[in-house]
This record gives C-alpha cells, sequence and structure tokens, in this order.
C-alpha cells in the first residue's frame, strides 16, 4: 500500500479548512442532497463529500456509509487532493498504490473509486466528491465531465457559506461567523468540561488614522491585524472581526492568552520596523 503524501502548501491548506469550520458537521441538507443526486446520477451503492484534516478525513456528507472519520493515511481521498484531476480507479485490487488497502481488503471493499478535488474560494484543496462501488467499473471521460460539474456545485454552497460568514475586507470570519463557529466550539468545551479564554480587541487610535490618512490606510491596518491573528490561530481557535476596529480571539483549551497577546505584539511591532510605519 501506498501511503498518501502531503501537498506542499499543507498548513495554509489546513487554515482554510478550520476558517470555513465545517469539519465535524453533518447532516447539512445542502450538501446531502448533492451526494443523494450523486449516487442516483452515477448508480454507485456510496457518494460522498469528504475533508481532508491533518490526519484524519472528516465525512462532511455521505450516502451509503455510517462512519463519519477515518485515518488519513488509508483515504483514498488523500491521494486525490494531490492532483488537479480526478482520481479515477477502476479496479483497486489491480493497483499497486490500493490493492492492499484496509479499505479494500476489508470494508467497503473498495474496488471502484473516482474522486474529484474540491476547493474553496482562496483556491485551497480542502477534499473530495468521490463515488464507491465494491464492484469494478470503467468510468467515460462523460462520467468525468458530469461528476465535475456535481463538484463544482459542491464549491458552489462552498461559496455561500464564505460570503456568509466571512468579512470582505479582511478575509477572517465576520460577527456572524465568528457567533457560529464560537458557539460550536463553546458546547464542545462545554461537553468536555474544558476551559478556555476570550480576548477581545479595539484597536486604539484608529479613528484618528482614518481622519488624518484616509480610509484605504485605515483599511490596511485592519488587513495587517486580520492577517498577524490569522497566522497565530490554531486548529481550535476562532478569529473575527466583530465590526470596525473590534476583533475577538476564542483561544483552545490549554492555551495562554498572555502568550498569544505578546506573540501579536512582537509580530505588529516586526511588521511596523519592516513598513517603515509608526
Amino acid at each position: 500500500m501506498k501511503f498518501p503524501g502531503i501537498p506542499e502548501n499543507e498548513e495554509e491548506r489546513l487554515k482554510s479548512l478550520y476558517m470555513i469550520d465545517l469539519l465535524d458537521t453533518r447532516d447539512d441538507e445542502r450538501f446531502e442532497r448533492l451526494t443523494r443526486i450523486g449516487q442516483r446520477l452515477f448508480q454507485v451503492p456510496i457518494a460522498v463529500i469528504n475533508l481532508l484534516d491533518r490526519d484524519r478525513q472528516w465525512t462532511l456528507a455521505c450516502q451509503g456509509l455510517s462512519g463519519r472519520e477515518m485515518r488519513r493515511d488509508i483515504s483514498f481521498c488523500a491521494h486525490a487532493i494531490l492532483q488537479k484531476e480526478p482520481l479515477i480507479i477502476s479496479d483497486a485490487r489491480l493497483d499497486e498504490r490500493f490493492h492492499d488497502n484496509p479499505l479494500v481488503t476489508g470494508e467497503p471493499f473498495i474496488r471502484f473509486y473516482a474522486g474529484y478535488p474540491v476547493r474553496l474560494p482562496d483556491g485551497a484543496v480542502v477534499g473530495t466528491l468521490c463515488l464507491v462501488n465494491s464492484e469494478p467499473r470503467e468510468f467515460t471521460d462523460e462520467d468525468v465531465a458530469s461528476l465535475k460539474d456535481l463538484a463544482f456545485i459542491v464549491e458552489d454552497e462552498f461559496q455561500v457559506i464564505n460570503m456568509a460568514m466571512t468579512d470582505s475586507l479582511t478575509d477572517i470570519p465576520n460577527r456572524r461567523g465568528f457567533y457560529h463557529s464560537g458557539e460550536k466550539r463553546f458546547r464542545e468545551y462545554q461537553h468536555r468540561g474544558s476551559a478556555f479564554s476570550i480576548l477581545y480587541f479595539d484597536l486604539d487610535k484608529f479613528k484618528p488614522i482614518n481622519d488624518m490618512w484616509g480610509h484605504a490606510e485605515g483599511d490596511e491596518v485592519l488587513k495587517v491585524f486580520s492577517a498577524q491573528l490569522r497566522q497565530l490561530m490554531g486548529a481550535k481557535d476562532v478569529i473575527g472581526r466583530l465590526g470596525g476596529d473590534e476583533f475577538a480571539v476564542l483561544l483552545a483549551s490549554g492555551k495562554e492568552p498572555l502568550i498569544f497577546q505578546n506573540r501579536l505584539r512582537e509580530n505588529l511591532n516586526a511588521w511596523n520596523q519592516q513598513s517603515g510605519k509608526p
């Protein structure tokens, strides 16, 4: 069995995946509907939309499977995200990369696989729309074109979510996006009995920047501050622009807020020195 490689932009890809916050969600009808269409259109027992986390694969929507999570190192989709074109395997038993894969030798006994990479609006490949059958099958050019169309509809849904939850200026979650992800994370920590921290930032003397230097310069300040927040965020952290010059960060359990603040201050000071701005 060949283990999947890691994309060159893995860290940025993961940050984009975490920002849209679709991991560990299920029963989203907009995506379930697309897997039902895929199952009927291609006459396969299994149709799935998968997302690839750092060490696991999370099933966002599926028909024909009961599990939602598996190891990334045995995932077919982890191979599919490494290429621009769809990954088509007519018979996995005859493919040296997969013939002894536990998903081939055991449940769901994959023989046929077709996976089309799906991207977020920023271009990050976060997973696949895939079809699976326990019988070998040929996949025509017309089939590939139809799978591509369906995958692009998945991407359209990502775009709708992104537009509703993202601040257009800074490309980080807006107030709605922050509260949506924050409430989800809060319930998770509450269930586990884990502590967490919330930081609130109100940029000091921001109005004079707009008044003296113009709104374009003020917008640049907001973008820089947001970029630094995004650079420091971890997998379980949530950041957001609440409005104007107000920002918030929900830090995952075990993270020290003072360390985060000090690193943010150091990064901003370094940026000021490099840019030559006060």
